[in-house]
C-alpha cells in the first residue's frame, strides 16, 4: 500500500496537470510495483482535490480526521484505489 500526495501552485490550478500526474502515478505504481492499493486524502476545502482523484480511478471511502495546526480535527476525505 501506498499514500499518493501532490501540491500545486495555485497559479497552475485548472489546466489538468494534478489529474495527468495522478493517472501516471496510479498507472507506474500498478504496472512496476508490487502494489495492490494507492489511498490519498484531501482538506474538506479543497473539493478540486476530490475530482483529480474520482478522475483519476479513486473511490471515497469515508472521511479520517486529522487535527489542525489549532487542535481542531478537520475530517479529510479519503480514496482508495485497488489495482486493477
Amino acid at each position: 500500500m501506498a499514500t499518493l500526495n501532490y501540491i500545486l501552485r495555485e497559479d497552475t490550478w485548472g489546466n489538468g496537470y494534478a489529474t495527468e500526474a495522478a493517472e501516471r502515478v496510479v498507472r507506474l505504481a500498478f504496472t512496476t510495483t508490487d502494489l495492490n492499493r494507492l489511498e490519498a486524502m484531501h482538506h474538506p476545502a479543497n473539493p478540486a482535490s476530490g475530482r483529480v482523484l474520482t478522475k483519476a480511478g479513486f473511490t471515497r471511502t469515508g472521511t479520517s480526521h486529522r487535527r489542525a495546526g489549532d487542535g481542531i480535527a478537520v475530517p479529510y476525505q479519503v480514496y482508495v484505489m485497488q489495482n486493477r
